[in-house]
């Protein structure tokens, strides 16, 4: 069973996601609401494992506690060690 990997883009009111599997291969994207409700059924659809990124905001801390029983690992990144990433990709938070 390989690794698969999530990254979030967390905001106030919305988390956009991106799932890919170990090769690269997209599995999925889209935009759920940022609430416990919306994250618990959106976790019991995932394929397993996983292992979820996401940047380091003022509610980053809230959605960590929440997904940690369900992850297999949870890496948070601090957003200016990310400039060469979202540079590279033209990074764009307007939704």
């Amino acid at each position: 069973m390989s690794m698969h990997y999530i990254g979030l883009d967390i905001h106030k009111k919305i988390i956009a996601y991106c799932i890919k599997a170990g090769d690269g291969t997209l599995l999925g994207n889209g935009v759920i609401s940022a609430t416990r409700p919306a994250l618990e059924e959106w976790m019991e659809q995932l394929p397993r494992p996983w292992t979820v990124a996401m940047e380091a905001t003022m509610f980053t801390g809230w959605i960590y506690d929440f997904i940690k029983p369900y992850a297999d690992d949870i890496k948070v990144a601090h957003p200016e060690m990310l400039k060469a990433i979202t540079a590279a990709k033209k990074k764009n938070d307007t939704i």
